[in-house]
């Protein structure tokens, strides 16, 4: 990209959530800070936004504004000049747009939703059909995946917009203000020039628990596909990429696309079927089954303990024998948090082939959690 375009835009990602209920999921960590594939779901977007010669961005959002700066700081490990807006009021993604670009000269601004991965979305396409329509602001957009699916058909925003300066000052100073309801109106009933960048797929995008199991599934194929750029340090053993520093007993009892985290440990005789995808310093005990899961740091998995379509945060660890399907448990980061055996254990169903692993299981007696275990529950492990 020319150095005169790199100075002449500037980047802002959307990083406020709304929570709608007060599932355990929203509870483990900001939604955009959330690891998929061991790498934080907004450093996916700045890398996007740096591949393509963005050299300075902010963030915009609310409560997780210190978390944020905590994590990626001013974006120098990331090749990227990082600045924070902390929207308090709030402003809603049109206001945060307007006030945060204030402060810079940029000609041009693209905005990205934190809660997406922009894969299939060339940037400097976008930018060069923005430079070329003479358009005030270009949305990125998709076919319908509700609609009808054909050509041509109705498109929606995927949470990318390209905006010239002049478009700022139809933003008013105050108030909540959003982008598609109150500030795409204003513009088509001034007349303003506002084109669609039109993407072949959708991106896609974090909304609950059933989403993020996707991302890291999707992410997991390009990686073990050659499709993203290989992880530093990690090994492919079939269709699975494991950190070099794993005790990885029986590679044959990892079953489809599974990445394994630095300096975890898994039993000769458990099984991790994919997409799975287990982060560092994890243990998973002996005869333990793993499926279509994310677990974070420091999870530990007991002995003969089964888990399907679950996500686990950091230092949750199961007792010997549970049996967690289909949801998600937030655990505190500051001590481990304990999952508690079921009153009647039954021995894990190992699947014999990855088609096997497919079917969910529809036992009766499936576990939930529902808080921390007994003091010296966990002696076993």
């Amino acid at each position: 990209m020319a150095h005169s375009r790199v100075n002449s835009i500037t980047g802002i990602v959307l990083a406020g959530v709304h929570k709608w209920d007060n599932s355990g999921f929203d509870e483990l960590l900001p939604r955009s800070l959330m690891p998929v594939a061991h790498t934080p779901l907004i450093c996916h977007v700045l890398g996007w936004l740096r591949e393509a010669g963005i050299a300075q961005t902010t963030i915009c959002a609310s409560g997780a504004s210190r978390q944020l700066r905590r994590r990626l700081g001013d974006g120098a490990a990331l090749g990227i000049d990082l600045h924070y807006y902390e929207d308090w009021t709030p402003r809603g993604p049109a206001g945060c747009i307007r006030d945060s670009a204030a402060h810079f000269g940029a000609e041009r601004v693209i905005v990205v939703d934190a809660a997406l991965l922009p894969v299939g979305c060339d940037l400097s396409a976008a930018l060069d059909e923005h430079a070329r329509s003479g358009a005030a602001m270009t949305v990125v957009a998709a076919d319908d995946p509700d609609g009808s699916g054909e050509a041509g058909g109705h498109l929606v925003p995927v949470g990318m917009y390209v905006l010239d300066r002049s478009v700022l000052d139809e933003i008013p100073e105050t108030g909540y203000q959003d982008v598609k309801e109150m500030l795409l109106p204003r513009l088509y009933e001034k007349g303003v020039c506002v084109r669609s960048h039109v993407l072949s797929t959708p991106c896609p995008r974090l909304t609950d628990a059933a989403s993020y199991l996707m991302l890291n599934a999707w992410m997991l194929e390009q990686l073990v596909h050659g499709r993203e750029p290989t992880l530093p340090d990690y090994r492919l053993v079939g269709r699975s990429l494991v950190h070099e520093t794993v005790h990885l007993a029986s590679p044959g009892r990892l079953v489809g696309t599974v990445l394994i985290g630095p300096h975890s440990a898994i039993a000769p005789d458990s099984t991790i079927v994919g997409p799975t995808t287990i982060g560092a310093e994890c243990v998973i005990e002996s005869a333990a089954v793993i499926c279509r899961s994310v677990l974070w740091d420091r999870c530990r998995v007991g002995p003969g303990a089964s888990i399907d379509h679950y996500v686990l945060g950091e230092n949750v660890q199961i007792e010997e024998g549970a049996r967690l399907f289909h949801t998600e448990w937030a655990s505190e980061s500051s001590r481990p948090c304990y999952l508690p055996r079921p009153p009647c254990p039954r021995p894990p169903v190992v699947p014999t082939s990855p088609e096997a692993s497919q079917q969910p299981s529809s036992n009766a007696d499936e576990s939930e959690p529902t808080g921390r275990s007994p003091a010296g529950a966990m002696e076993h492990l």
